[in-house]
């Protein structure tokens, strides 16, 4: 906005149809081979990392769609979703669609955040667990998702994280839906808390002034936020949020598809 240019928006191309020798050359190559063995067994993120290497390598429409269908198979068959897929692409539609899935949620839930959640924290892998303990699509550590489920009536069961996809999304999309009441409504500050926790977010605000009375601006706000992976994750949180807006703008709760900076307040 700054700048006086226009969001950008996805580009568009033709799926590419790869012939049965490109399709056979392609399958029988080493490194697709090796990805089809260890992502069937690696972490979720160090398949994706292969994945990524193979769109790298592409060169041509009918090598990203293939790319592309592989990484679909993955979803599936090696418990990998693709979606880091989506950058750098020249604009085939495959990317897109591939990039940024989606997944059924539980009526009453905020589609856009859960899915832009989702992506950033576990490419939509249902059954990702992090180093330090966070479960499932949204990513829940254990303790918060038995507090949220005491505050919303639910049952909890600490398998149900990455065995129950709604429950999963339920609860994560309740904290987030707390987050936000918390702080009136802000995007960019809800967002920081889902990741680093509403302390560390108050005492950001005490330090570096709140953009929400206009004490300093937003991207200054952000910028300053001392923890790397939390400025990172609130970025590509609102970039996925604008992006599947645009995508899916039907599905947009402000009635039309809302741009990175819609959500900055």
């Amino acid at each position: 906005k700054e700048l006086g240019r226009p969001q950008p928006s996805f580009a568009t191309g033709t799926n590419a149809s790869p012939s049965p020798t490109q399709q056979a050359f392609f399958d029988n190559s080493t490194l697709v081979r090796a990805v089809r063995e260890v992502a069937r067994d690696a972490p979720w993120r160090t398949g994706v990392q292969f994945y990524k290497e193979l769109a790298e390598q592409a060169e041509t429409s009918e090598e990203h769609a293939m790319v592309s269908a592989l990484a679909r198979l993955g979803e599936d068959d090696c418990q990998v979703a693709p979606t880091d897929l989506a950058g750098g692409t020249n604009g085939l539609g495959q990317y897109v669609a591939h990039g940024y899935p989606t997944v059924p949620n539980p009526a009453g839930t905020n589609w856009t955040f859960v899915h832009a959640i989702s992506r950033q924290e576990s490419q939509f892998a249902e059954n990702a667990i992090s180093h330090a303990g966070a479960r499932g699509l949204m990513q829940l550590m254990p303790g918060t998702a038995r507090e949220q489920a005491g505050k919303m009536g639910i049952t909890y069961m600490s398998a149900d994280l990455i065995g129950s996809a709604d429950t999963n999304i339920r609860l994560g999309d309740g904290y987030f839906a707390r987050m936000m009441d918390y702080y009136g409504g802000s995007y960019p500050l809800a967002v920081a808390a889902y990741n680093a926790g509403p302390g560390n977010v108050n005492k950001w605000l005490r330090a570096n002034g709140d953009p929400r009375t206009g004490a300093v601006q937003w991207i200054d706000w952000l910028e300053r936020i001392p923890v790397y992976e939390t400025k990172n994750y609130v970025q590509r949180v609102l970039e996925n949020a604008a992006a599947y807006e645009q995508l899916y703008p039907e599905r947009a709760q402000a009635g039309r598809a809302r741009t990175v900076n819609d959500f900055l307040r």
